[in-house]
């Protein structure tokens, strides 16, 4: 019988409002700071919103060549950039990798669309002439997965999802897959969004989904699960997980920051905008999760909460809770990132996900900001406003999209800084589960660019 492969993650890398330090993130998070401010990328008088979770002290070239930088778009950036992190924590030496075995997984909801508008504008300023002759590498969903790779040097699968607020948590789940099903060791997998373009502000704002602030007067939002709570804040960013299988962490003396134990995915075909309020389907992505994992609901020690902020998902997540894991639900502790970061579409499936894995290192939950006025029928644990140490051993991560893609991932604590595959559930019978940046990087890189460079 083939042992059952399981999948670790052994490096990370976030670019986010809190910070682009893997670091400075969860000091920031876990101290209950938040990365909402008013928006500077462009002006925002026309709208009833203005706030937003910018990405302020990020620099490209910090992180890629400086003429590569300006063929890229702002998403592609983040993704690089989140990814050669993460690789530089996993220590992670490509040389040393077979790299048909390495893949990228990645998510984005728009993808280029910010640069696509900018070129639109321009070319009509210009009357179709002058065109920038990498508009389309710049715009193409398939460019963030396509960029990685790129900067890596890897052979294996290379995917971009697009499947709206959770294709981070597709990504994720289908690099488990692939992981899995034996067609690879290593996978490079995250999300990245740079939606904060005066024309997707419109958008959303006149979708009523942006929460009002009076020109940046209100400060506290966006309020998930707070009876107040008006609508989500806008955000930006990436984050990235190198995602191994055990026994080639293992291998090559990883260390390992937690476990993948599966993933579950329903869909609730019933609207692009608005969510089925019977909550059936997310309940039914609870239940799976639990059941790829082999958890029963009583072993769920915190929940990160997708939390948008509106008043009919919070309200909705909370049922789904409830009905998956009954009175337990109520013992559990919940939090909602996108109090401190703002909702980043695909982005904040990556930061939720990266944010619980320190989360369990550090047996720390992060607060769900601006809970101050609790909603009755949002009734369960959700840490408000201060962060509280806790035991923690599993967790899962909701993820809900537009659309009504629903998606949880089931992830757990490793105790050893090397999995060494003994560890056990208290319920029997079922299995449980940073440094300089490479040479590899820089090489595989530098060669991508001198290649670029002589064409």
């Amino acid at each position: 019988m083939t042992p059952r492969r399981r999948v670790v993650i052994t490096g990370m890398g976030v670019v986010s409002p809190l910070g682009c330090d893997l670091g400075m993130f969860w000091h920031l998070l876990s101290a209950g700071e938040s990365g909402i401010t008013p928006i500077t990328h462009f002006d925002t008088s026309p709208f009833q919103s203005s706030l937003a979770g910018e990405v302020n002290d990020f620099d490209p070239t910090d992180f890629i060549h400086p003429k590569k930088a300006r063929r890229m778009g702002r998403v592609s950036q983040f993704a690089v950039a989140s990814a050669l992190m993460a690789g530089r924590d996993a220590r992670l030496d490509m040389d040393q990798e077979d790299r048909d075995r390495v893949a990228v997984c990645f998510g984005t909801s728009v993808g280029g669309l910010k640069e696509a508008f900018e070129a639109h504008d321009s070319m009509l300023a210009k009357r179709y002439k002058h065109t920038n002759p990498f508009t389309m590498t710049t715009t193409f969903p398939n460019a963030v997965s396509a960029e990685v790779s790129i900067a890596l040097g890897s052979h294996g699968e290379c995917e971009t999802y697009s499947i709206g607020c959770s294709s981070t948590a597709n990504a994720i789940g289908r690099a488990y897959d692939l992981i899995r099903a034996h067609d690879v060791d290593i996978v490079v997998a995250g999300g990245a969004e740079a939606p904060l373009h005066p024309t997707i502000f419109s958008a959303m704002d006149a979708g009523r989904t942006l929460a009002p602030d009076q020109g940046g007067t209100i400060r506290n939002l966006p309020r998930p699960f707070d009876q107040t709570r008006c609508g989500i804040v806008l955000g930006e960013g990436a984050g990235c997980l190198i995602l191994e299988e055990q026994g080639h962490a293992e291998r090559r003396g990883a260390s390992i920051y937690a476990e993948l134990e599966g993933w579950g995915f329903t869909t609730d075909a019933f609207s692009m905008a608005r969510p089925d309020d019977t909550g059936k389907e997310h309940r039914r992505a609870i239940d799976r999760a639990l059941a790829s994992a082999h958890w029963f609901p009583e072993e769920v020690d915190y929940i990160n909460a997708c939390g948008l902020g509106t008043v009919e998902l919070d309200l909705i997540e909370t049922m789904a809770i409830k009905g998956a894991l009954g009175s337990h639900a109520y013992r559990i502790p919940i939090s909602s990132f996108k109090s401190a970061l703002g909702h980043a579409f695909a982005a904040s499936g990556a930061f939720q996900l990266i944010g619980t894995v320190l989360a369990l290192q550090h047996q720390f939950i992060p607060p769900t900001l601006h809970l101050t006025h609790p909603d009755p029928q949002c009734d369960l644990d959700y840490v408000p406003c201060v962060g509280q140490a806790r035991t923690l051993q599993r967790a899962l991560v909701n993820s809900f999209g537009f659309g009504g893609k629903n998606i949880i991932i089931p992830v757990s604590r490793v105790d050893s800084p090397v999995l060494l595959g003994q560890l056990i559930h208290e319920r029997a019978g079922a299995d449980h589960h940073r440094s300089m940046v490479t040479s590899a990087f820089s090489r595989a890189y530098s060669s991508g660019l001198a290649q670029g460079s002589s064409k």
